[in-house]
């Protein structure tokens, strides 16, 4: 990322709306009856930026081991002071080191996108490797490479997908897809509105080019953002497929 983005993430993501629904997203996945992971689950977050996925992870599972990787110090950092219980170290997706396998559940959101699914293929299967027979695999994605905006040229974004891309991903490192559907349908029209003049901006290798969250909205419009995201959310646990939207989110299961 950018200079900075990892430290205005760290700031904004505990209580942002689009972070806020994704975490809601993965609780509710989690909490699911067949996508539940065992009790005291082994778990790693790959890729676990500032640890607010790890902070849920942690709470919500109540795990026997939570590890995580990500390939910035100063992210590794911010999420240490989070959670400092967790065993974090660097990592690259596209190189993984697992500490502790078998796993029961990876999670690994909004960092494949980075290097792109080409360069991370090999690292994936790695980390398909470590999992237990059963275990779990989720990730999420941004979807539509036309979104590509200002805030994908400050992030470091190489790619965006489609649903059959994820699928077709998945099954190439050897995983059978349990849960696949796009996110952020509701709002999807708001979303692409809203990020029109960014991606008239965007320039690949503009430094610089700034992320959204550098202008969250007011905490009125965030809640009722959010509030869109849970009632989507519960659709998704209901066992809805969204047709569209700004993110793909995927559960995929080792035979």
């Amino acid at each position: 990322m950018h200079p900075g983005e990892y430290e205005v993430m760290s700031r904004v993501e505990g209580d942002h709306w689009w972070y806020r629904g994704l975490r809601d997203c993965l609780e509710r996945t989690l909490c699911s009856r067949d996508l539940s992971p065992p009790p005291g689950p082994r778990v790693l977050d790959a890729g676990c930026g500032t640890g607010a996925n790890l902070l849920l992870l942690r709470d919500l599972l109540r795990p026997s081991h939570l590890e995580g990787f990500d390939a910035a110090e100063e992210a590794l950092a911010l999420a240490h002071a989070k959670v400092p219980e967790a065993e974090l170290y660097r990592g690259d997706i596209c190189a993984p080191e697992v500490r502790s396998a078998p796993l029961d559940l990876i999670v690994s959101l909004d960092v494949i996108y980075i290097p792109g699914a080409q360069r991370a293929r090999d690292g994936l299967r790695t980390l398909v490797g470590a999992l237990r027979p059963g275990g779990l695999f989720v990730v999420n994605l941004p979807a539509y490479d036309w979104l590509y905006s200002e805030h994908d040229v400050a992030i470091h974004t190489s790619e965006r997908y489609t649903a059959p891309r994820v699928r077709r991903l998945l099954g190439d490192i050897g995983l059978e897809v349990a849960l696949l559907t796009y996110r952020v349908c509701l709002l999807f029209p708001l979303v692409v509105m809203t990020r029109l003049p960014g991606m008239l901006r965007a320039r690949p290798g503009d430094p610089e080019a700034r992320s959204d969250l550098h202008q969250p909205p007011a905490p009125r419009l965030d809640r009722g953002l959010h509030a869109v995201l849970r009632a989507e959310n519960r659709l998704i646990a209901a066992g809805v497929r969204l047709p569209w939207g700004s993110s793909i989110f995927a559960v995929g299961r080792k035979p």
